[in-house]
């Protein structure tokens, strides 16, 4: 009985645990991201601009007039169909705590992701404790028990040994297929990109203008220095188009401001550009990024599970 209780107060010890972390995240998450005081906004655009990175399409963000009628000194994300059709002047639709402050639903969302998944992590960490806790009261731990082995035994009888045996292997496929959608997800978009690029047709060539340069350089083990310019063009219909482009240090150093970067960009979205004459040497510095080796482990892992289940049906005929 001692036992029980030990095991009944070190279950209810972790769940309080558990709770309290859940609970000191979602506090930091709302000291972050005030949602309780937010109200809609409608603000005015001021500017538009796409960010398109090594390894991924491109992402969207304007600048607005906040609410207290100056302009924002930062920009706000938007959707790929807004930012085709926002001109300067257009109405933004959003949220503000206050008058100098101002968010879209992708800010919301997209910057506090990580808060996002540490708060379901947790939370149902502290759900499944919790049950535990319940679980492990002696007398109902006795009756789970008991009604626990009623059902095996029922299982056993209805399913022979060779059933059970393939049940488990068809379980554990089913979990591995799990991880495998959630890594394919991830690297989705960049195989999409990496398509994109490679494409010959669909492109057309150009050249940009660099009006502005960014560098942050860093020798952290799993974190990946930047180097950016941020350029004008016309594309085809006569539109200005603005981006900024993260580029690879060799190519970051060929070229200044006011220099003319030779781009490529998809007729279907300008804000989608390559830059064009890539060397081996930008290969290499684009390969040794944490980045691209998080995508190459992904897809190495997903095509061993693949094949590892083909192989295995292929043995089971």
């Amino acid at each position: 009985m001692m036992e029980k209780m030990k095991e009944f107060a070190g279950m209810a010890a972790v769940t309080v645990l558990f709770s309290l972390f859940t609970w000191a995240l979602i506090s930091s998450y709302l000291e972050e991201y005030p949602l309780l005081s937010y109200e809609s906004a409608t603000v005015m655009s001021v500017e538009k601009t796409g960010e398109k990175g090594l390894f991924t399409p491109p992402s969207y963000y304007v600048r607005v007039t906040l609410p207290n009628g100056k302009e924002a000194p930062y920009m706000n994300r938007i959707s790929k169909k807004q930012v085709s059709e926002l001109k300067p002047g257009d109405p933004v639709k959003g949220y503000s705590s206050g008058p100098s402050d101002f968010s879209t639903i992708r800010d919301i969302i997209i910057d506090s992701v990580f808060y996002l998944i540490g708060i379901c992590v947790l939370g149902f960490l502290a759900l499944c404790c919790l049950i535990a806790t319940f679980l492990s009261i002696p007398g109902l731990e006795r009756m789970e028990q008991t009604s626990g082995r009623k059902r095996t035994l029922k299982k056993k009888r209805k399913m022979g040994r060779e059933q059970r045996k393939v049940r488990k292997v068809q379980s554990g496929w089913g979990i591995a297929g799990i991880f495998v959608f959630v890594f394919l997800a991830i690297t989705s978009r960049f195989l999409v990109n990496l398509s994109r690029k490679l494409l010959p047709f669909g492109k057309t060539e150009t050249e940009a203008l660099i009006y502005d340069t960014y560098s942050h350089v860093t020798y952290r083990k799993h974190e990946d220095s930047a180097y950016e310019f941020t350029v004008a063009f016309q594309d085809s219909a006569g539109q200005t188009v603005k981006a900024v482009k993260n580029v690879t240090r060799h190519t970051y150093q060929q070229y200044g401001l006011g220099d003319k970067l030779p781009i490529s960009y998809r007729d279907a979205n300008p804000y989608d550009i390559f830059v064009r004459g890539t060397t081996v040497q930008d290969l290499l510095q684009a390969t040794i990024t944490a980045e691209f080796f998080l995508y190459a482990a992904l897809l190495a892992v997903s095509a061993f599970v693949g094949w590892a289940f083909f192989d295995s049906r292929q043995k089971r005929k």
